[in-house]
């Protein structure tokens, strides 16, 4: 091989090499733009971030290979085991000091067995694993519950946290200009410096709670991103409906939210799904305990009685020292275990839905005392004070406890807000059902 050779064939390898990886650079790219056109332009409604939540979830994606493999895990039990062929072929014939004497005159020998389940392990067996399937199905349910819970309490916490946190900053612009006017005329000597650092405490204070609104917003921004499988800040707009629903009066009462959460919680049917496998398995365990026939037929030329002979061969497992009596008591204990558990979760969701139904009559007390005019007051209240302040017609200390009211009522209300809506959201997950 000469050198240009040489040279020709390490340039296809160097290219071949290039087109590969970049190949594997774009294909990266074209997924990593696929996913972000899923979710640009970002989502604003509840709506529309359950939609990007029910198609991005990361979470939810992978559960769903766990159904896939047990509806996998029901084929495999359906299926017997396979027949068992064996040949036998003479290697040596010392009589005639021949080898491999397979002819008219040597001996080969063929054979057949098939094993035969007995006592019903197959069906078991295969009941055992649709139970299985099932429960898959329903923790998967009970993920996408507990799921959507997080995504609508954080929509609405983040939202509603966005409004007090906007709303004091503007308070600490509005303040700072006073304080850069304020020490103007302390300096000149035209107002006292005790105005001014009650000015500057009253800025601290509004400044500490704005760092702890802001601390909640990055933490809410960050759950919902990750439950939307996203890096795209959200600026969370709920439309009217999606907030008036949260003040409508529930025609339930408590035993009949009970009765919805037993007939639709994934949580209690899985409880009562996984009774029905260990049962299951019970049955598949004393099953075991019955041995199973090998049924089989062979061909021998000439090593048997005769010449070409044909025999049937039965096999069976003698039941003498191991009867499956550990795994059989295991089962049972397991199926105790279970029928205590559905119990137990028969009564956490009573309570569940008796807890979260006082939460929501409590929350919806508060939020009816809000007089629809109350905020809309304390705006016009606010934008009068800060012009009469500024013309020197209210006293600082009359200024600074007024802001300082005004900002806890502004807090207080957003908060009783997110309670209500958390309350609801708290209902629809004791009951599976979408009440609100």
């Amino acid at each position: 091989m000469n050198l240009q050779q040489v040279l020709l064939i390490a340039i296809i390898v160097i290219g071949n090499a290039f087109y590969s990886t970049h190949s594997i650079f774009a294909q990266e790219t074209q997924n990593n733009t696929t996913l972000q056109k899923t979710i640009s332009p970002p989502p604003r409604s509840l709506q529309e971030c359950e939609q990007v939540f029910l198609r991005n979830n990361l979470i939810l994606l992978a559960e769903q290979f766990s159904i896939e493999a047990a509806d996998a895990r029901t084929i495999q039990a359906s299926l017997w085991e396979n027949p068992l062929v064996s040949v036998e072929f003479n290697a040596l014939n010392p009589q005639d000091n021949r080898v491999f004497d397979i002819g008219a005159d040597g001996q080969k020998a063929f054979a057949i067995q098939q094993l035969i389940y007995l006592g019903g392990k197959k069906s078991n067996e295969i009941e055992l694993a649709k139970t299985n399937a099932a429960i898959a199905r329903l923790q998967f349910q009970d993920l996408l519950r507990t799921l959507k819970y997080q995504l609508r309490t954080g929509y609405f916490a983040l939202y509603y946290d966005q409004i007090v946190l906007r709303s004091v900053t503007q308070q600490l612009v509005q303040l700072d200009t006073l304080i850069t006017a304020y020490a103007d005329q302390a300096a000149k000597g035209n107002l006292p410096y005790k105005d001014l650092v009650r000015l500057q405490s009253l800025y601290l204070a509004l400044q500490n709670n704005r760092t702890a609104l802001h601390t909640n917003v990055i933490e809410e921004q960050k759950k919902l991103k990750t439950l939307l499988s996203t890096t795209i800040d959200i600026a969370p707009v709920p439309l009217p409906t999606e907030t008036e629903i949260y003040q409508k009066s529930l025609p339930f009462s408590t035993d009949s939210l009970q009765s919805l959460a037993l007939g639709n919680r994934p949580d209690v049917a899985l409880a009562a799904a996984l009774v029905r496998a260990a049962e299951t398995n019970l049955a598949l365990q004393q099953s075991v305990a019955l041995p199973d026939v090998t049924v089989g037929a062979n061909y021998d030329q000439r090593g048997g009685a005769f010449l070409n002979q044909v025999n049937l061969t039965l096999g069976v497992t003698l039941p003498l020292w191991n009867r499956n009596q550990g795994n059989i008591g295991i089962a049972s204990a397991e199926l105790s275990r279970t029928r205590g558990l559905q119990t137990a979760q028969t009564i956490d969701a009573r309570n569940q839905v008796a807890w979260a139904y006082q939460k929501y009559q409590e929350a919806l007390r508060n939020i009816r005392s809000i007089r629809p005019e109350t905020e809309q007051n304390f705006e016009a209240v606010y934008t009068g004070m800060l012009q009469n302040f500024q013309r020197r017609n209210v006293t600082i200390l009359e200024f600074t406890d007024f802001i300082e009211s005004y900002t806890s009522s502004i807090v207080q209300i957003a908060a009783i807000r997110k309670n209500l809506t958390e309350a609801c959201e708290d209902l629809n997950l004791a009951t599976a059902v979408t009440i609100f």
